[in-house]
């Protein structure tokens, strides 16, 4: 498979910029160009720093690229893995880059999609070691949420226990 740096270029900027449509559309011709399923181009798209376009998506604060990207891979075990790669020299996941830049909204999304906020980086740092303005019970909330769904749940939906609302 190859992607050609203007192309990566184009995809990155997608995404940093909340262009959806124009996202979905180049994911899905590169895919059918490379004779692969747009989740594979994802999952195997990378910077030289080892990061995805799900980190561009938190660096951003881009709720709807996220989204869309989530769409794109398609499968409960594509977004788990997808949204949990870290990068290559802090070991960040897209999770430290969201709460590290203050977007709690994107944390949440993201956790939604199969992101874990118990992940480590390299420092042995987990979304709540980086609070910021945030109330330490907001960011627990989320991380129990979590811990809940793999539990098996508490009887609420995976949905309410992260405190994200949907309007699908």
């Amino acid at each position: 498979m190859y992607i050609t740096p203007l192309e990566a270029h184009d995809l990155a900027l997608s995404t940093s910029n909340g262009h959806t449509a124009q996202l979905r559309s180049l994911v899905t011709k590169l895919a059918q160009r490379e004779g692969k399923s747009p989740a594979d181009i994802l999952l195997n798209l990378r910077d030289d720093f080892n990061q995805t376009l799900a980190h561009t998506a938190s660096k951003a604060g881009q709720i709807a690229s996220i989204q869309t990207l989530a769409d794109l891979l398609h499968t409960r075990s594509n977004k788990t893995l997808f949204f949990n790669l870290p990068n290559r020299f802090t070991g960040d996941r897209p999770v430290h880059t969201a709460m590290r830049l203050g977007y709690m909204s994107v944390l949440k999304v993201l956790v939604e999609n199969g992101a874990d906020p118990t992940a480590t980086n390299r420092f042995g740092d987990t979304v709540e070691d980086y609070l910021g303005d945030f109330e330490e019970g907001e960011v627990r909330g989320v991380v129990e949420g979590y811990l809940r769904g793999l539990a098996g749940g508490s009887g609420s939906s995976r949905d309410e226990d992260l405190g994200v609302k949907c309007g699908k």
